[in-house]
């Protein structure tokens, strides 16, 4: 009876295996694309709003859309930088989301500390630049929502001024 059972186990223990790994592999791709779907509609999203508003924006590689309306000195903010910034924050329907309202630090908050929208577009300027953002959810707060100010996978559209930075 043992090598019955031996043989059964040796034979089904392979075959649970790649079954799992299998199963493992089809959930993956199918939330890939869901993720790549996901990423297209944004993306097609914010070119119509581009197109409507008549916009000459860049695209950076990351996903990142934004037009430098003062490029600012030429001593740019690394991650490590704490930047104070006046900024707004709207949605694609160009609701306000919030601003600053003034000049803010986040209280020494560190570039490397905030969206990674901000971290990718705050380094294209220098003290005194200015730069308008349109961010993917991705690159902004993701699948999470902000309070009840910003929902999840919500793209910002962001009008920043680089006052200063450390």
């Amino acid at each position: 009876m043992n090598a019955i059972l031996r043989a059964t186990f040796c034979f089904l223990l392979p075959v649970l295996l790649l079954t799992a790994c299998a199963k493992n592999e089809y959930s993956g791709a199918y939330e890939d694309n869901i993720i790549e779907r996901s990423i297209l509609k944004q993306d097609s999203l914010i070119q119509q709003y581009i197109e409507n508003h008549n916009l000459a924006m860049e695209h950076d590689f990351s996903g990142l859309y934004f037009k430098i309306e003062e490029p600012g000195d030429s001593i740019h903010p690394t991650l490590n930088s704490v930047p104070t910034i006046n900024y707004t924050r709207r949605n694609l329907n160009d609701s306000l989301l919030d601003a600053s309202f003034g000049d803010t630090d986040f209280d020494g908050r560190a570039l490397k500390d905030h969206i990674v929208g901000w971290q990718i577009g705050l380094q294209k300027i220098g003290k005194g630049g200015k730069i308008f953002m349109i961010i993917p959810s991705r690159l902004a707060f993701g699948t999470a929502a902000v309070g009840n100010i910003i929902p999840a996978n919500t793209v910002l559209v962001c009008d920043v001024e680089l006052v200063d930075f450390k």
